[in-house]
């Protein structure tokens, strides 16, 4: 379903990857990237909020109006965003862009993460043993950061987890057979090396469900908004946190720091352009009116 982004996403990070030998890094930068190309859209999203919150007095009006007429009220209100060009469900626009970016680099950290695995053992196999690649308190950043996640998994869990790869260069037939047949003895080094170990600390999906948190807290709230909108967005600020968790102690360390670096990015952005509005609102406050 999501294969027309999911191979060219792959193929970023691939080619990063290429220019700088470390999937970590390939992550952050392509976050980077992604939160660059998008924006113009938080931009277009926080003038947009800002247009809301200055049309309020005249929302008001219309409510006090026509308290007793809804469908009256309705049309009312969205004569007036017509006429101020503001549009009350813009602020969807990068949520409904982003969503499916998400769940592909789920599907995407997975494909890299079973193809490395694979590597690993096709050239542990070959004789040529390959080190892992870690990130600061991470052991193996293609198993999930925490502390039931063993560094290197069973044969039966990896093949459960191989059977559903998808968009992978390794994951064959002909490579699954040979796993299958040798896991156990030419990964016996590697498992021995890092026995009793966990991979991480569960540091990762913490600090993802924590940024989180803070970015929903961030985000402009719509001062036009209704008691029940009021309440649904309350309870996305909670429930955006809790899921950012469990997908990041679900999946690898990769996709939980493509998660970090996304928010820290989005947190980031969402401060510069706050900053930018208040000035701006600040400068048309401080300009003469004129009568």
């Amino acid at each position: 379903m999501f294969n027309f982004i999911l191979v060219p996403l792959k193929w970023v990070i691939d080619s990063f990857y290429g220019l700088t030998g470390s999937y970590a890094l390939s992550i952050v930068l392509f976050t980077l990237v992604i939160k660059l190309i998008l924006t113009p859209l938080d931009i277009k999203q926080r003038n947009n909020m800002r247009k809301l919150t200055k049309l309020n007095p005249k929302l008001n009006v219309i409510n006090e109006r026509y308290a007793n007429d809804p469908d009256k009220k309705a049309q009312k209100t969205m004569e007036l965003y017509k006429k101020e060009k503001v549009s009350p469900f813009s602020s969807c626009l990068p949520m409904l862009i982003q969503l499916p970016i998400l769940f592909a680099m789920i599907s995407v950290m997975n494909s890299i993460s079973y193809d490395a695995m694979m590597n690993m053992f096709l050239e542990a196999h070959a004789g040529n043993p390959m080190p892992i690649e870690s990130f600061l308190w991470v052991r193996n950043i293609f198993q999930p950061d925490t502390i039931t996640a063993p560094v290197f998994p069973e044969l039966e869990n990896l093949l459960v987890q191989l059977e559903r790869a998808k968009n992978t260069n390794l994951v064959t037939p002909e490579n699954l057979a040979l796993l299958e047949a040798h896991y156990t003895t030419v990964m016996a080094p590697y498992v021995e090396q890092f026995a009793g170990y966990a991979n991480g600390w569960s540091i990762l999906p913490i600090l993802a469900g924590g940024l989180q948190f803070l970015q929903t807290k961030l985000m402009p709230s719509n001062a036009s908004a209704d008691a029940n909108q009021n309440k649904n967005q309350k309870m996305m600020n909670y429930m955006f946190p809790l899921m950012s968790v469990f997908f990041c102690w679900s999946f690898s360390s990769a996709f939980a720091l493509y998660w970090v670096a996304s928010s820290v990015f989005g947190i980031l952005s969402q401060l510069l352009i706050t900053l930018y509005y208040k000035q701006l609102d600040k400068k048309e406050e401080q300009q003469p009116q004129i009568s």
